[in-house]
């Protein structure tokens, strides 16, 4: 049973340790990007560009380059006069105006906070209607109405796409639709709607004892298939079955009318659910303490023949009793879930588990009530 720990505590610990430095890449990118932030907007509202490109080199030291620092790119060399043949090419090449229309459309929906929050890393670390982007478009505006400046026509094509002027950038964009790329959109919209679907939970882990020197039920594997609410709630409950395989277990006596049975179960069943609330949510991990509450029953091999219904000499049934050993099950813990994408997570839940087994009147064995869980669950 220590070979079973072992491997559960391996397969989660390398799911989230293979993600640690994903994690914190990201975290140092959000970072970085809002200092960034502070110090580009009074450059470009000045037209101020000479600390621009170490700052944007400092963005693509850690995020790598985007359509952002792209963007920024352009709209200076276009203002400058520079050459921007090149820059304009590279933007087109790598998508990245169907980034930056995408960004258009989500930031004149009403829960755009909540959807760049749920959609940091697509959005470039950079807010929903964040001063900067009014900025650009202001520039830009500024470019295709001036006469100091002669555009051409790749560069007015570009200053349409910053401006926000969405269907003269593509109307002149002959190799492009006028509707931004499906995927992109896609993307962001279910992600933010997985959140707010249920969805099912599978468990599987170990129980153990936590008291008694030579307890009935020792150290066995529990498994459980749960119905799970809606990921962005503040409060999480699950409602379905808990299943405890009574593999490492000795005997018991159970009072059968009056009759002392030596029994043996091969498993414990219960029935409720759980009910938690999260103290952290970043859209990658969550962490919540939880409670639950159960209908234990556990089998005892003892069952009857009550007898069915009779008319005359036909026997129109029978009904089996099972003699198990019913109680209540509760639960208190902590779980942590990882965002695996969609509606799938990897989480670890510990919990405690109270089971007094001896409220049935005929458990004749003192069996001792406290234990504690380690599972390891998948939600999809």
């Amino acid at each position: 049973m220590s070979r079973f720990y072992l491997i559960l505590l391996y397969i989660t610990g390398f799911s989230f340790l293979s993600t640690a430095a994903t994690d914190k890449t990201w975290q140092d990118c959000e970072q970085i990007t809002k200092i960034a932030l502070d110090k580009i907007g009074p450059m470009v509202t000045k037209n101020d560009y000479a600390a621009l490109e170490p700052t944007l080199a400092t963005i693509e030291g850690v995020c790598g380059q985007n359509e952002f620092t792209q963007r920024l790119r352009i709209l200076r060399a276009l203002i400058e006069r520079q050459h921007t043949e090149k820059l304009i090419q590279d933007y087109l090449d790598k998508k990245y105006h169907d980034v930056l229309v995408m960004r258009w459309d989500y930031s004149v929906e009403t829960k755009y906070a909540q959807i760049y929050r749920e959609n940091k890393a697509d959005f470039n670390y950079v807010p929903l209607n964040h001063p900067i982007d009014s900025l650009v478009r202001l520039k830009a505006r500024a470019l295709l109405q001036s006469t100091a400046f002669s555009l051409r026509d790749s560069e007015k094509q570009i200053a349409f796409l910053f401006a926000d002027d969405i269907d003269s950038f593509y109307q002149s964009y002959e190799k492009q639709t006028a509707t931004p790329q499906p995927s992109a959109i896609q993307k962001i919209r279910t992600n933010y709607t997985d959140r707010d679907r249920s969805g099912f939970s599978i468990y599987a882990g170990v129980e153990t004892p936590l008291t008694g020197s030579n307890p009935v039920f020792k150290s066995n594997p529990v498994f459980g298939f749960m119905f799970s609410s809606k990921i962005s709630s503040a409060v999480l409950y699950e409602l379905g079955i808990r299943v405890r395989i009574n593999s490492n277990d000795r005997n018991f006596d159970y009072l059968l009318y009056g009759n002392t049975e030596d029994v043996n179960s091969s498993a414990s069943y219960s029935f409720g659910g759980t009910l938690g609330y999260k103290v952290f949510d970043n859209y990658k991990f969550i962490l919540y303490p939880k409670v639950g509450l159960y209908w234990e029953s556990t089998g005892t091999g003892l069952s009857e023949d009550t007898g069915g219904d009779y008319w005359g000499d036909e026997n129109y049934g029978s009904n089996i009793k099972y003699n198990n050993v019913n109680t209540m099950r509760s639960s208190v813990g902590f779980a942590a879930m990882h965002h695996l994408g969609g509606k799938k997570y990897i989480g670890l839940e510990a919990a405690y588990n109270y089971v007094p087994y001896n409220w049935d009147n005929n458990l004749l064995t003192s069996i001792q009530p406290n234990y504690g869980s380690l599972q390891v669950f998948f939600r999809f």
